[in-house]
Formats: structure tokens, C-alpha cells, sequence
């Protein structure tokens, strides 16, 4: 039976990630210890938009990370067997073979893909407006929007360098994908509609 979309990104966030001294998220401050601690159903109830300063010149969203991909995704069971199986052949292990694949590693990943279409480029929302709860690193073929598969991590660390989950493979709908930023200025253009999705400041 395939997993639905929902479960696969829960799984994916509530993912452990590690716990090194140096990634700045102490015992407990991590995405994944935060989200370990929430059901799928948590999840789904938030609602996908928070807007903070909505009464001033300067509101911001943010975007539940869940809501997000749950909406743009869709898991390819038999793409993602395959990826495993691919690992599998050879896996890492930081003393008998050291130099194995891992389904967390980036290089790993973009190896996997490349022979498929030798344009394999990645992106991580961190470096660009992203409203998003939680960042995003995906690896992609061509042009943003001349592919609509990807191989996708999510953040659940503290430190945005380190503490990626491992990747699965989706199919995405690109709009809706590559939506996770909202201008300022449509907020300010129709404030009633966004009040509903209005935060107190604490």
C-alpha cells in the first residue's frame, strides 16, 4: 500500500537529524525534537499562513512547511524504491566503507541522478525570501520550471548547515511548489483578507 502524502511528510519532519554539540540547538531545540512531539493531525489543523505585524507598514507571513508540501507534492513510491535500492548496493559505514552512499547525502543523490540527465543543479530556500517554517534543500534537472521531479530534503536541525533528513523523490506541481513567499505588499493591498490569518505579536 502506498503511503499518502501526508504520512511521508510527517515522517520526513519528525525525522531525527542528529544532535551535534555545534549546530547550536543545545538538548532539545531542534526542528525534529519540536516536531517529534506533535501528531500528523497537529500538523494538519495549523493553518497554513500566520501574518505577524499585519497593522503596520512592514507584515510578514509565515508559511507552514507542512501545508506546503502536503499541497504541491506527490511521492513516487516505485521512484523512491528504486533510489533505496541504489544505496543499498553499496551503503555507508564510517569504518567498513567509508566512501558508501547515503540516502542523506547531497553528492550521493546528484551522482544517482546525473546519468539520467547530466543538468542536475540543488537549491536551498535558505538562500533566498522563503516564508516557510521549516528550509528546504532539493535537487532538481534544467530550469527551475522545466522539471517537475525532485529529490527533497527537509531542514530538521538548528543550524541550516547540518541536519537534513534524507531525500525522497516527488513529483511537484511547480506553482504551487515554488510559492512559499508572500510579497509584503500583497498583504498590505488587502489587509481584511489576510486578517483572518492575523498573529498577535507575543
Amino acid at each position: 500500500m502506498e503511503n499518502s502524502i501526508s504520512e511521508v511528510i510527517y515522517s520526513m519532519l519528525t525525522e531525527p537529524t542528529g544532535t551535534h554539540f555545534l549546530d547550536s540547538g543545545g538538548d532539545s531545540g531542534r526542528h525534529w525534537q519540536h516536531n517529534q512531539e506533535r501528531t500528523c493531525r497537529d500538523f494538519a489543523n495549523d493553518p497554513i499562513y500566520k501574518i505577524y505585524d499585519i497593522d503596520t507598514d512592514y507584515p510578514y507571513c509565515e508559511k507552514s512547511v507542512y501545508h506546503h508540501l502536503v499541497d504541491s507534492l506527490e511521492y513516487l513510491d516505485q521512484a523512491n524504491k528504486d533510489l533505496i535500492a541504489w544505496v543499498d548496493a553499496d551503503p555507508y559505514h564510517w569504518d567498513k566503507n567509508p566512501e558508501g552512499r547515503c540516502l542523506s547525502s547531497m553528492n550521493d543523490v546528484m551522482e544517482y541522478i546525473e546519468p539520467k540527465n547530466p543538468d542536475v543543479r540543488e537549491y536551498n530556500t535558505y538562500n533566498g525570501e522563503c516564508d516557510l517554517t521549516q528550509n528546504l534543500h532539493f535537487i532538481y534537472l534544467g530550469d527551475t520550471y522545466g522539471s517537475d521531479i525532485i529529490a527533497l530534503a527537509i531542514h530538521n536541525g538548528a543550524d541550516v548547515r547540518g541536519g537534513y533528513t534524507d531525500y525522497k523523490i516527488f513529483r511537484i506541481d511547480t506553482d504551487l511548489f515554488y510559492d512559499w513567499y508572500l510579497e509584503p505588499d500583497l498583504i498590505l493591498d488587502d489587509p481584511d483578507f489576510w486578517k483572518g490569518y492575523a498573529v498577535d505579536a507575543a
